[in-house]
């Protein structure tokens, strides 16, 4: 959907469809090979696209021996970084990725509306996720090179 090519067309330029077993003890759908980020990041700019990775919540963090500080960037009101958040996904073309029922999760999104490959549709909001238990945290926006 992102690329406006077909599933078949995506799998053939990433070399594979996800489907491998390659964890045979874990449970369907973790046991699955999946699509790794960087193979489609790899497909993505091979078709003239940028992929930019947009945190919810960005942070730098002391690295110093038991030290565990930590700092959120673009404030220190939370609310900021969710306005940030859900601007890039009402105004871009992309996939959300986070946490789902039972593993990682990952979603289409255009514009505001979420395209859910378990076959679910809706407009983006956090409480909307929730509801599908599925919690975003990070948004690739895909751009095409102009």
């Amino acid at each position: 959907m992102v690329l406006d090519i077909p599933v078949a067309e995506f799998f053939g330029l990433v070399g594979h469809d996800g489907s491998q077993i390659a964890f045979p003890t874990l449970p369907d759908p973790m046991a699955r090979r999946g699509l790794h980020i960087q193979e489609c990041i790899a497909a993505c700019v091979n078709l003239g696209y940028t992929v930019t990775p947009i945190e919810l919540f960005p942070v730098i963090q002391s690295t110093t021996a038991g030290e565990n500080n930590m700092v959120v960037l673009f404030g220190d009101d939370e609310s900021a970084n969710w306005e940030r958040f859900e601007q890039t996904i009402k105004t871009s073309t992309g996939v959300l990725e986070g946490i789902g029922r039972r593993c990682l999760h990952a979603v289409a999104y255009d514009h505001g509306l979420i395209f859910d490959p378990d076959g679910d549709e809706y407009p983006y909001s956090y409480p909307a996720c929730e509801s599908r238990e599925f919690h975003p945290r990070r948004a690739w926006r895909v751009d095409h090179l102009t």
